[in-house]
């Protein structure tokens, strides 16, 4: 039986939006408040504005670098072992920040809500690779590594599946999650070469990368693992109020993320890295000042934006609602 596809935008239109985001990270470029990622755009051909924690990229280094991108590797459960191989994979998503109990009342989440989210999600037989949809509120920064290690656990606990999402949300998770993965592979080169984990970070539209999400980001590619982001630009507040506008501001993170990613994993000793593009984008509800998730704009930002990652032969996660 033959496939139907069906495209939502054109060649033309996927030019366009390619040269919009060019120009825009020409002469706006992307703020990444993060100085060991400012000396790797420097050096890789990026001209830095120091003070403003700037960088624009000029058309040949984005180029240069997008040529190095890989697509995903082949997908391995818990186990390292292939999972069936799928044009499409789900995976849950977070992280939220609040419970709603049986009785209606919303509270904190606590890392027990985490565990029970995963329990189910492996449990699942629908989703590929459960991910902590909450976070753990109850459990203060200073023990991150605690909080990483039970997260991790319960996200390890089902041998059959994929690791969904990121392995964390700082830098210090990233190290532990490594670290449990390699005992899991029988060490680091072992991990490396069948990576079961992803680092990434995602920005704060329009075009700005925090730091600690770029620690983990770097973790992540200087170990030749796949990176991923999810960009959240909304149409009528951190972008344009037009659909196409807010695509340009969205392409235009997918591309400085990708190309940074290539930078640190060939300043590492990589040929390339599988930059995964993601788009959870959306409109503001303008009448309570909100994101809303499963309206119709974002149907069609997300489904764009799968469009624009496949045109750069990059892997793609987009939302669903």
């Amino acid at each position: 039986m033959g496939k139907m596809k069906m495209e939502f935008l054109s060649r033309n239109d996927i030019e366009r939006i390619h040269a919009a985001s060019i120009k825009v990270l020409e002469t706006i470029g992307a703020q990444f408040l993060n100085d060991k990622a400012l000396d790797y755009l420097e050096k890789y051909g990026c001209t830095i504005d120091r003070k403003r924690m700037i960088a624009t990229f000029p058309e040949a280094v984005v180029n240069e670098f997008m040529k190095k991108a890989k697509p995903e590797r082949p997908r391995v459960n818990r186990s390292f072992k292939p999972v069936p191989k799928r044009e499409v994979y789900f995976r849950t998503f977070g992280q939220g920040t609040y419970m709603t109990d049986r009785n209606g009342i919303a509270r904190p989440s606590t890392y027990k809500d985490q565990e029970k989210v995963l329990i189910v999600g492996n449990a699942l037989p629908a989703v590929d690779g459960p991910t902590a949809a909450v976070a753990a509120r109850d459990v203060p920064p200073w023990k991150s590594r605690f909080q990483a290690t039970v997260r991790n656990w319960n996200i390890l606990s089902n041998p059959n599946k994929a690791i969904g999402g990121r392995a964390g949300d700082t830098d210090e998770k990233m190290k532990v999650s490594i670290e449990m993965c390699s005992i899991l592979a029988g060490g680091e080169k072992k991990l490396r070469r069948t990576p079961i984990i992803s680092g990434g970070v995602c920005p704060t539209s329009p075009l700005v990368w925090p730091g600690h999400g770029l620690d983990l980001m770097m973790q992540s590619a200087k170990n030749g693992f796949n990176t991923n982001t999810i960009g959240m630009a909304t149409s009528g507040s951190m972008a344009p109020m037009s659909l196409a506008g807010t695509m340009v501001v969205h392409n235009a993170e997918m591309l400085s993320f990708a190309v940074f990613c290539q930078m640190v994993g060939y300043n590492a000793g990589f040929k390339g890295i599988a930059a995964r593009m993601g788009c959870s984008s959306s409109i503001l509800d303008v009448r309570k000042g909100y994101y809303p998730v499963g309206n119709p704009e974002m149907a069609l930002l997300n489904a764009a934006a799968a469009e624009l990652a496949q045109y750069y032969k990059c892997p793609n996660t987009s939302a669903g609602a």
